[in-house]
């Protein structure tokens, strides 16, 4: 009878993704083990029996790689490997495999819903058909067939399409590299800036290109916010970053509120400096009756919808304990990547 795999969970300091992993049933016959701490010297000690190691967060250096006596295999939790010295696992012969996590992919797509439901104006589209606004522009209704219609009847202005559009992505981690991908299916330009630039290869796979922000802001008619809230970027777009945009563009948020200065996108967009605006996420949760953006036409607004239906974790975790098992069966895992690949 073959052994259990011996499976190192990395991440000591992420308790929700340790304490996930631990309670979840797919880690049934595997050999669990975890780290006492978050250091290179606690993970060092951990990986030294370790056949396989799942990590999120953790950073696995050249310096604690080195101390595993039979590590074969490491799976991410997610797409970026910024933590993990690929070039080190490359020389070591240890394959590191990917996985696209569903909570990002969730993410991903409220980014696009908020977008097309900017461009496409679907709550103006929304309020004409269902207040009737047909009875006051005095239009009959009539049957319809194949070449006969009324299309735009409400004479909605402003309908835009984002084939052929450019989106310009602030944060290209995991998040925005799901966008990315969605963007690209839908023939957008994708622009992009964050901390550290991507290697050419994954721009070349994502088909996107690195701007400056100044940029960015100024030749994207989407601006997608999927950025972290620290301290470096709170209140990153405000009066200065909106007055840089053009005046048709659309803002959109699926990171953090406190990533806007609220009070100067109200502003923008009551003066007309900005198209629309697409948030889900605010300064303060749920959005108070007092705030400026409630009132505006030219914004549309959803409760923190980002994550979904909520059932990520109870996908992501057995999909990814799932590409282990394949790999000691001898079957090809899915998402292996290069040393240059991150």
């Amino acid at each position: 009878m073959l052994s259990p795999t011996r499976l190192m969970v990395a991440d000591a300091g992420s308790g929700m993704f340790l304490d996930r992993v631990r309670k979840s049933p797919a880690t049934a016959g595997f050999e669990m083990s975890f780290p006492e701490a978050d250091t290179p010297e606690a993970l060092g000690a951990a990986i030294a029996g370790a056949d396989a190691v799942y990590c999120y967060m953790s950073r696995l250096s050249r310096e604690v790689l080195r101390s595993a006596k039979r590590l074969k295999f490491i799976q991410k939790h997610g797409l970026t490997c910024k933590n993990i010295d690929l070039a080190a696992a490359a020389d070591l012969g240890i394959p590191v495999a990917t996985l696209p996590l569903m909570r990002n992919a969730s993410v991903a797509e409220q980014a696009l819903l908020l977008m097309l439901a900017c461009a496409r104006k679907l709550i103006p589209g929304h309020r004409a058909v269902i207040e009737a606004a047909h009875t006051k522009m005095g239009i009959e209704p009539f049957q319809t067939s194949q070449w006969n219609f009324n299309g735009n009847w409400a004479q909605i202005p402003g309908m835009a399409e984002l084939f052929g559009a450019t989106a310009g992505i602030i944060g290209m981690g995991d998040i925005g590299m799901e966008i990315a991908k969605r963007c690209r299916a839908f023939d957008m330009k994708v622009l992009y800036c964050q901390r550290t630039r991507h290697t050419p290869e994954a721009e070349y796979r994502l088909g996107m290109r690195y701007a400056p922000v100044e940029e960015l802001l100024a030749a994207s008619d989407f601006v997608v916010l999927a950025v972290p809230h620290t301290p470096e970027t709170e209140g990153i777009i405000g009066a200065a970053q909106l007055a840089r945009m053009k005046p048709t563009a659309i803002l959109v948020n699926v990171g953090r509120g406190a990533l806007i200065d609220e009070d100067a996108l109200a502003q923008a967009l009551k003066e007309g400096k900005l198209g629309m605006a697409g948030l889900d996420v605010y300064c303060w949760e749920p959005l108070p009756e007092s705030s400026p953006l409630r009132t505006l036409p030219n914004v549309v607004l959803t409760p923190h919808l980002g994550a979904g239906s909520n059932r990520s974790w109870d996908v992501d975790i057995p999909a990814a304990l799932e590409n282990i098992r394949r790999f000691f069966r001898g079957e090809a895992p899915t998402g292996l990547v290069r040393a240059g690949q991150a």
